[in-house]
C-alpha cells in the first residue's frame, strides 16, 4: 500500500466540496492505500481581480488577498509537513 496526500486548492470555501473529496478518499483508501486530505479552500485566484468583467458579488477580491498572505503561508506549511511525514 502507497500512502497518499491529496491536496486541494479552490477559489470555493473549505468546505464546499467536502463529500466530493470524501468520496475520493474512500476510493483512494481502498485502492492505493491510506489517504489524507488537505484542502485550501477561499484561495487567491488572480492577483487582480478588477481586470476582469465579472461581477464580484459572490465573494470579497480584498478578503481573499488577505487570507492568501496570513493563512495561505500556513497552509502550505502544513502541505510541506504532511508530505514529509508520508516518507517517514
Amino acid at each position: 500500500m502507497i500512502p497518499v496526500l491529496l491536496i486541494m486548492t479552490s477559489n470555493a470555501p473549505d468546505t464546499y466540496y467536502t463529500q466530493l473529496l470524501e468520496n475520493y478518499r474512500k476510493t483512494l483508501n481502498l485502492l492505493v492505500g491510506p489517504t489524507e486530505v488537505l484542502v485550501s479552500g477561499d484561495t487567491l485566484q488572480l492577483k487582480d481581480y478588477s481586470k476582469l468583467d465579472w461581477p464580484w458579488t459572490l465573494f470579497d477580491p480584498e478578503a481573499k488577498k488577505v487570507r492568501h498572505e496570513t493563512v495561505f503561508p500556513q497552509e502550505c506549511k502544513k502541505a510541506f509537513e504532511m508530505g514529509a511525514a508520508l516518507l517517514k
